[in-house]
């Protein structure tokens, strides 16, 4: 066998693992962001993301790009976050009548940004992430791969393991939802 052969089904070699996580954590992070509009929280998926790299390096496929395997990687680990975020918001909101007292649904605060908030938010930047953050998650990965970090269609199309047309949908539908949202800050400049 080949060396380049040896190299396929050898994975990334460990030496190469730290370069990778050097290389790649500030691209990791944007994306992280893009995805979860917090930076606390957009660091927490990073450094799961690296420690996935670090723990699966011997199953890297080279057949996918770098950024290809770790896109897929932070994906999955947001696909997971939101799948465990809803499975802990899933609670009755009825009061049960053999218990008592307030149902959750009698204590709900309005999630909605108060008027002091909306004062807050000194930046287009900040009313841009927030309504990205709406979107789903589909658009909102095709959105911020194509429009915000640069992407070809073919490339996000690619990291999302999508047919280009597509992907093409999702960043149409995304922008779209993205003006929708964002038409009162246009209106008000």
């Amino acid at each position: 066998m080949d060396s380049e052969g040896a190299s396929r089904t050898e994975g990334l070699r460990v030496e190469d693992v730290k370069g990778f996580v050097e290389r790649y954590t500030p691209h990791a992070y944007a994306i992280a962001l893009r995805l979860t509009g917090d930076r606390s929280e957009a660091w927490d998926l990073v450094q799961n993301a690296m420690l996935r790299v670090l723990k699966s390096h011997d199953r890297y496929d080279p057949s996918y790009q770098p950024e290809q395997w770790l896109h897929q990687i932070l994906r999955n680990l947001f696909i997971d976050r939101l799948r465990l975020e809803a499975r802990r918001r899933e609670s009755p909101l009825e009061a049960d009548p053999d218990v008592g007292g307030l149902a959750p649904a009698d204590t709900l605060v309005d999630p909605s940004p108060g008027p002091d908030e909306m004062l807050a938010r000194d930046s287009d930047r900040d009313a841009v992430q927030a309504a990205l953050r709406e979107l789903p998650m589909e658009w909102r990965m095709a959105v911020a791969l194509v429009d915000l970090e640069g992407y070809s269609y073919e490339e996000a199309a690619g990291v999302l393991e999508l047919p280009a047309s597509t992907l093409g949908v999702y960043v149409f539908r995304g922008r779209k939802a993205l003006r929708k949202k964002l038409a009162p800050l246009a209106e008000e400049r």
